[in-house]
């Protein structure tokens, strides 16, 4: 019997031995193999669970292609662009006012071409929709003195 002890403790001994060798890790779980799929957070694999896949855009609910949507920037860009020009330009201001509502009625002109009104109705909704979920980080004030004045930040 004094040997049955003795080899317990040994082999006890032992055991706790290779596993201070191993730096003290235990062992890792491993999930569950019965058909069970993994549902809720993101895996430390980094694969992204479906119900957390992004929101599409407005635009994209609205049916407006990326291409549409790049002409879209692509033409108040250049609007932007132009209103500068004309405020650049050494006129009376209701000549620039008058440039001004030319360019923007063209502009608007070139963007009602690129939708149809159910999909700029549907981008709207959507747009006023998803702004009452989340608070204006920067409501817009009206801008005193028209296209051409200059904010207190920039040097006259």
């Amino acid at each position: 019997m004094h040997f049955k002890t003795m080899g317990l403790v040994l082999l006890g001994v032992f055991l706790f031995g290779l596993s201070s060798l191993a730096g003290g890790q235990r062992p890792v779980a491993t999930p569950p193999t019965g058909g069970q799929a993994q549902t809720g957070a993101t895996s430390t694999l980094g694969k992204k669970n479906p119900g957390n896949q992004k929101q599409p855009s407005c635009a994209q609910e609205a049916g407006i292609s990326q291409a549409t949507i790049q002409q879209r920037r692509s033409i108040m860009e250049n609007t932007r662009a132009q209103v500068e020009a004309v405020c650049a330009q050494s006129i009376s201001d209701a000549e620039k006012l008058e440039k001004i509502r030319e360019i923007r009625r063209a502009a608007k002109q070139q963007l009602d071409a690129l939708i149809t009104p159910e999909q700029l109705q549907k981008l709207q909704e959507c747009q006023k929709a998803r702004a009452g979920q989340h608070p204006a980080a920067h409501p817009r004030a009206p801008h005193p003195g028209g296209p051409c004045a200059q904010s207190p930040q920039q040097p006259q």
